[in-house]
Parts: structure tokens; C-alpha cells; sequence
């Protein structure tokens, strides 16, 4: 079946005017079957990349510089020629990670021509969009998720992650705390249901320690009763679990008051957040570990660093925002390179290829592949550095408790 783009308006068919409902459904079905990029005519001398970007909802603080990063990313990528020598188009739409917008939003860029997707939004509106994603028949990157969800069967055909799954942070989590001979840690999570979902896959692989789960409320004024609670029970390390700044601060401000000298960790990527360090007590944040996917030893994250900062200024600091939403850009402009087409399926084919692309994250030599069954890109635990706050609250630097053997 050919359908061209400007058949589809909103999702719907604007040639016919069908007036049963049941007509009505079966033409939009069939219309998004397929009509993803049908190839190189459809968008002349343009090709169209679709954002994501959740610019003004819960996952703004990550979003926004990845959307950023992005755009000046395609910026460059022009400047040099484009693709194939065509030019790029950028459509843009926000589903403030909300999962019931997330599927409006994506039928309006492939309305506006996208010949691919990149989502830079919450991991929970990918997966309430995966079956219509898997009708467009376009690739979708997903440059910063980390729930291994979003890219499993089913319907998961044309959906590549960047980002190190949960799986792997499990992994980091457990050899830290091994490290430590922590073997009771408590886990303080935000109760949003978006932030249980996420939590869940990385609760059943922390099986290398005796979990002890405690919910607070996403937006809480006041967690002295949640860590009370944890301080009676005992724990040998505790771990923050939580995507919001404002939840994770508040709990290292308490943490720190009332468990002194029991290790912390964070789960959010608050290394990348600097503005949210200001907002704790002073020296609130020493000693607590948390993840980060940049260490300056990477001499592809410095390059990358120093192109960003070019345009965002000298005190600009690079993180893994910024370097995965750049590899998205690359590797996607390689594959339609490889493709030498827009089309959908042939696209997704040649995305399948790469393999072994050195990435601007992570240690040094750590790379992103792709295939048939792999659609997470990450080569292993690598990508993830482990980062200690100083008094100061500011990052000292690589944590000395644990690090990946990224030799080989």
C-alpha cells in the first residue's frame, strides 16, 4: 500500500468522509499502516525528523537540554551538507509525558512528514504509543529512556534505546554496594505512578541486597516521617529513586540530617542538573553517589563538550543529555547515509547495521550497537560513570568506590 503524507491529517484521512464509525476506524487504521516515509520523493530535497520533546511537564529537566542538544545537533549536520546532501526539517510536538497525548502527538509529526522519531519524553507515553509506532513503520530513538520496556516484543520493530537500561544501572547499584558490604539498603522512592512503573523493573533486579521499599509523595513538603521510618529499620546504605530534582533534594536534605554517615546514592541523573544543587542545605549532598554518563577521560565527550559549548557558552557543562541526543543525530544520519533512503523499512534495516559506534557517553571505548534483537544500543555497562558530591555539593569526580572494568 503507498499512501502520501498529505492523505493524513490528524490522523485521519482527509480524501474520504466516512460516516459510519465503524468505516472511520478502519480508514485510520489503515491509513497509518504504512505510511511512514515511502522514500526519497516523498520529502524532495528535505529530510524531516520528528521531536518529542516534553518541554514544559515532569520530564522537562532532562527534555529540554536533550531537545536542545538536538536541534543545535541537526544545526551542524546541516551546515556540513545535510544528509546526502538534503537538507534537515525539524517538526516538533510536546506531550508534557503525559501517556494519553504521547499518540496525538506522534500522529501529528507523521502527518508533517517525519521520515523518523526521535522521543525525548517519559519512557511511560512510549509505551502507551508502541502499537501505533509499530503501524508507521518509521524509526523511533529514544535517546535518553532507560526502561528496557520501551524496546522489548512486542512491537518493537522500528524502537532503539541509547540510553543504558535499568538493568544495567542494577548492575552498577549492586557492585557499588557490594563494595561497601552494604547488604540492607533502603529504597525512598516517590509514589507517582509514572516513577513506580519506572522503579519496578529495577527493584526485581536488585536482587543483591535486601530491598526495603518506602514511598513518598512526589510532591511532599517534608520527609522527615519517610526517613524516620528508614532510620529505624536500619539500613546499611540508602538509595533515592526518583525523577523529579525537587523530591530527590528534599531527601538528601533529610537524609543528611537524620542518618549521618550512612552512604547514599541517588538514582536520579542529578550530576546533570546542576541548578538543583544550589537547592540543597550546605553540605547536604557530600559524599552521596549518583549515576552519570560522562567522565572527561572520554576524549569523544570532550569534542563533543567543546562543540556544544561553542554555542551555549564558556561555562557551558557538558552531560549525558546533551552527548546521547548528539549520537541519536549521528547514528540516525549514518543509517539513511547506509540506507541511501528515507523509506521506513529500509531505514530500519540499515539502523540495524551499526554496530560498534563510539559514543560521546560513558568510559572510553564505550560504544552503541544495533540488530535484528538488540534495539538497546548500549555494549555493555560501560556508559555509566559513578560520580561523589564534596562538601561544597558540588561533583568531586569519579567515585573511588567502584569502577567497570572498561579495558577490554
Amino acid at each position: 500500500m503507498h499512501c502520501s503524507r498529505s492523505e493524513i491529517h490528524g490522523g485521519t484521512v482527509t480524501r474520504f468522509r466516512a460516516t459510519i464509525a465503524g468505516l472511520l476506524t478502519l480508514t485510520v487504521g489503515t491509513a497509518l499502516t504504512g505510511c511512514g516515509s515511502s522514500g526519497d520523493d516523498d520529502n524532495g530535497d528535505t529530510v524531516v525528523i520528528g521531536l518529542v520533546c516534553d518541554t514544559t511537564g515532569p520530564g522537562a529537566g532532562y527534555a529540554t537540554p536533550a531537545c536542545t542538544a538536538t536541534k543545535e545537533t541537526i544545526d551542524q549536520v546541516n551546515a556540513d551538507g545535510g544528509i546526502d546532501g538534503k537538507k534537515v526539517k525539524v517538526v516538533q510536538g510536546n506531550d508534557e509525558s503525559d501517556p494519553t497525548k504521547t499518540p496525538t502527538v506522534i500522529q501529528k509529526l507523521v502527518s508533517q512528514g517525519a521520515d523518523a522519531l526521535l522521543m525525548l519524553t517519559s519512557s511511560a507515553g512510549v509505551l502507551q504509543a508502541k502499537s501505533l509506532i509499530e503501524r508507521t513503520k518509521i524509526p523511533v530513538f529514544m535517546p535518553v529512556a532507560a526502561n528496557p520496556q520501551v524496546t522489548e516484543p512486542p512491537s518493537n520493530t522500528y524502537l532503539y534505546q541509547l540510553g543504558t537500561p535499568t538493568s544495567d544501572w542494577a548492575t552498577v547499584y549492586c557492585a557499588a554496594f557490594d563494595s561497601l558490604g552494604a547488604k540492607k539498603v533502603a529504597f525512598l522512592q516517590d509514589s507517582s505512578p509514572s516513577q513506580v512503573q519506572f522503579n519496578k523493573g529495577l527493584i526485581d533486579s536488585l536482587d543483591c541486597v535486601d530491598l526495603d521499599v518506602v514511598n513518598g509523595a512526589i510532591d511532599a513538603t517534608d520527609l522527615s516521617a519517610e526517613v524516620a521510618k528508614i532510620k529505624n529499620a536500619g539500613p546499611d546504605a540508602v538509595l533515592v529513586a526518583t525523577q523529579n530534582a525537587n523530591f530527590d533534594v528534599l531527601a538528601q536534605n533529610t537524609l543528611h540530617q537524620q542518618l549521618p554517615g550512612v552512604p547514599r546514592f541517588t538514582e536520579l541523573l542529578l550530576s546533570s542538573l546542576p541548578s538543583a544543587w544550589a537547592q540543597a542545605q550546605p553540605g547536604a549532598l557530600e559524599g552521596l553517589v549518583g549515576l552519570a554518563g560522562t567522565t572527561d577521560t572520554n576524549t569523544k565527550t570532550v569534542e563533543v563538550a567543546q562543540f556544544f559549548a561553542e554555542t551555549e557558552g564558556a561555562d557551558f557543562r557538558v552531560n549525558n543529555f546533551w552527548t546521547q541526543s548528539y549520537d541519536a543525530v549521528q547514528i540516525l544520519k549514518q543509517a539513511i547515509e547506509e540506507a541511501g533512503t528515507t523509506d521506513g523499512e529500509k531505514l530500519n534495516a540499515a539502523i540495524q547495521d551499526v554496530t560498534g559506534f563510539v559514543a560521546s557517553s560513558g568510559y572510553p571505548g564505550f560504544t552503541l550497537s544495533f540488530g535484528d534483537d538488540k534495539h538497546l544500543g548500549a555494549d555493555g555497562i560501560c556508559g555509566l560513570v559513578l560520580v561523589e558530591w564534596d562538601k561544597d555539593n558540588q561533583v568531586a569526580g569519579p567515585w573511588s568506590g567502584y569502577e567497570p572494568d572498561c579495558a577490554a
